[in-house]
């Protein structure tokens, strides 16, 4: 039976990430994901106090990324910022991989910056992402294969910000991790039918912006 909205947004991080998001949109986000019961929000960095205020009490948990779109952010850095983010009550940290390590063909770097956030986090789920459209195929594999290596929870496939998540990257990445980590598909993921396609494929949790978000469990609910 397909998925009905109620249980897919059980599934779904609302986002609103871009670099002109403003605090009128993440009050509107906020609202949205009380409605729907959204697994997760997540907002520019600097949001995250609040966040974590305005969902208290709520089944929604206030969500984190602890580098800029390129990653490359020093470790120590994505590492403090990720356990600021714990201190405060977030149970998922997402992180960029570090896009240069992997283009240099850098991978036991890439592979290590991946590990210290994951070790300054603990028991937290780490979600790291691969920014698929940047890379040929074969680097989106070997990608994968450096985050699984690296002892992460979740391979998510963009943060939105270079290009959208095609089916073909899901394809790539679950052939390749064979359940050895749950994946987040993400970026430019507008209808029902594409989380249909990527749910049989194995995604475990989406991100989509806030204003589709609603329309696709709206679309779930109305078929």
């Amino acid at each position: 039976m397909p998925i009905n909205g109620k249980d897919l947004a059980r599934m779904i991080d609302s986002t609103d990430i871009g670099t002109l998001a403003t605090k009128q949109e993440i009050d509107e986000m906020i609202a949205q994901a009380k409605e729907y019961h959204f697994f997760a929000i997540n907002g520019p960095a600097c949001y995250f106090p609040y966040l974590v205020e305005q969902l208290k009490g709520t089944d929604t948990n206030p969500g984190f990324g602890c580098t800029r779109w390129s990653g490359a952010d020093p470790s120590h850095c994505k590492a403090y910022a990720a356990k600021w983010a714990v201190s405060l009550g977030a149970q998922e940290i997402d992180m960029v991989m570090n896009q240069s390590y992997l283009v240099s063909g850098m991978y036991k770097e890439a592979e290590e910056d991946i590990r210290i956030v994951k070790d300054a986090i603990g028991d937290k789920a780490l979600k790291v992402i691969i920014e698929c459209p940047l890379h040929d195929e074969k680097l989106i594999v070997r990608a994968a294969e450096i985050i699984v290596a690296s002892g992460a929870d979740c391979i998510k496939t963009c943060s939105g910000t270079e290009g959208p998540c095609t089916l073909r990257h899901v394809e790539l990445i679950s052939k390749t991790v064979k359940d050895k980590v749950w994946i987040k598909a993400a970026g430019g993921i507008r209808d029902i039918q594409t989380v249909d396609r990527m749910l049989d494929m194995g995604v475990a949790r989406f991100g989509i912006g806030y204003r589709h978000a609603k329309e696709i469990c709206d679309a779930a609910n109305n078929r």
